[in-house]
């Protein structure tokens, strides 16, 4: 976490009126001057101290020339000086509108003077003190500058004792401070949420304010108190003095345990608004919770009829079972069609098989010299040959017609 995260807030003195606090805050809170190229900040100090050299640069050039030249090069050097310098200050932000009005009058008028003397329409030796009225005005517009510039500036530094800056504090005092800070915003987002009239906000917005203003104001002397405290005790040149310097120890550190007994009990404040916050909500949700139970109830009732068992689906649940049992039974019967054929076709394949041989030897048997033999060989084959064609005969139509019935 940066350090920029953990600072807290600058602290404005609560008694301001809001219109100021507001403008203290915000220059408060903005960024500090860009130092120039030097490195040196641009404070109405070093401006002053500018302007001096500057005029007195031009002064001694004014009068140089009017000692070597006369007053027309005097003139000269005093028109330009002063219409640069309005032309500058005409350009800068932080003129003040006053004083910006005041310079451009002063520039347009030498500007619109200067042909009069520049085109010899003047007497050749006017009053010789001349360029030092110009050289007076610029002067003066250079000291109104100086004194006016960056009044909103001095206006900021003139609230500055009812502002206490995050740098004002020592870096151990910053958590004391958030302490404060975090619970204000606590109360201010429990009146949000809550109301002004259930915790007093508004009262008690009043109350946290000025004990921030009060702590930082404390933490802020303390530092300073601290600080010299510790030069002291550092410079001590003798047990002696240090032991006189315990006294102020003692009491920087009773300030201090002050100021987090008072942050301790802010704290417990804290505590106890968001466990009203918490109770507020908690009652909320409860009292959303009854007031939708109606809704549920009348989704029950819309469901009641799913109670009682339907006619209409035990009925369907009735032709689902008988036809599920017929086709079970129809497929036990293709399943034995099936096996009986397997079971015909496996023996007729063989008997064919051993007829030939079988019949064959007794008919040669016949044909040696056993008529009556042979003939009653043949008879009997050719019953057997009938009744093996009945027998073949007789599955196969039990089989078509099995097939039949399955087709119907």
């Amino acid at each position: 976490m940066s350090e920029d995260v953990i600072r807290p807030r600058p602290v404005v003195d609560p008694d301001l009126p809001e219109d100021q606090r507001e403008e203290v805050l915000r220059r408060a809170e903005a960024p500090p001057p860009v130092p120039r190229g030097g490195g040196e900040v641009l404070t109405r100090l070093v401006r002053m101290r500018e302007c001096g050299i500057h005029l007195f640069g031009v002064g001694f050039t004014t009068a140089l020339a009017l000692l070597t030249a006369g007053w027309y090069l005097g003139m000269l050097i005093t028109s330009i000086s002063l219409v640069a310098y309005v032309a500058v200050m005409a350009r800068r932000g932080d003129t003040h509108p006053a004083t910006r009005a005041a310079g451009v009058l002063a520039g347009v008028g030498t500007v619109a003077s200067a042909p009069a003397w520049l085109t010899d329409t003047v007497p050749q030796d006017p009053f010789p003190g001349m360029p030092w009225v110009l050289f007076g005005l610029l002067v003066a517009m250079v000291v109104a500058d100086t004194l006016t510039a960056g009044a909103r500036e001095a206006a900021g530094e003139r609230y500055r004792e009812h502002v206490v800056l995050p740098d004002d504090l020592s870096g151990g005092d910053h958590a004391l401070l958030l302490e404060v800070q975090h619970v204000i915003g606590l109360v201010d987002a429990a009146r949000d949420e809550l109301g002004g009239e259930a915790l007093d906000t508004d009262r008690a917005l009043a109350v946290l304010r000025e004990e921030e203003w009060r702590i930082a104001s404390l933490l802020a002397r303390q530092r300073e108190l601290r600080r010299a405290h510790l030069r002291r005790w550092q410079s001590a040149v003798s047990p002696r003095v240090r032991e006189a310097l315990k006294p102020q120890r003692e009491h920087l550190h009773a300030v201090a345990e002050a100021v987090r007994a008072r942050v301790a009990q802010i704290s417990e404040y804290g505590r106890l608004v968001r466990e009203a916050v918490a109770a507020h909500r908690e009652w909320e949700q409860c009292q959303e919770a009854v007031d939708s139970t109606a809704e549920y109830a009348d989704h029950l009732a819309s469901a009641s009829f799913l109670g009682a068992r339907s006619a209409q689906v035990c009925e369907l649940a009735a032709t689902a079972a008988i036809a599920r049992r017929v086709r079970d039974e129809r497929v036990g019967q293709a399943l034995l069609v099936g096996g009986r054929l397997a079971a015909s076709s496996g023996p007729v394949a063989t008997g064919a098989d051993g007829a030939g041989p079988a019949g064959t030897g007794r008919a040669g048997a016949g044909s040696d010299g056993t008529g009556p033999g042979g003939t009653g060989t043949d008879e009997g084959s050719g019953a057997a040959g009938q009744d093996t064609s009945a027998a073949d005969g007789s599955p196969a139509a039990d089989a078509d017609g099995r097939r039949d019935r399955l087709r119907a």
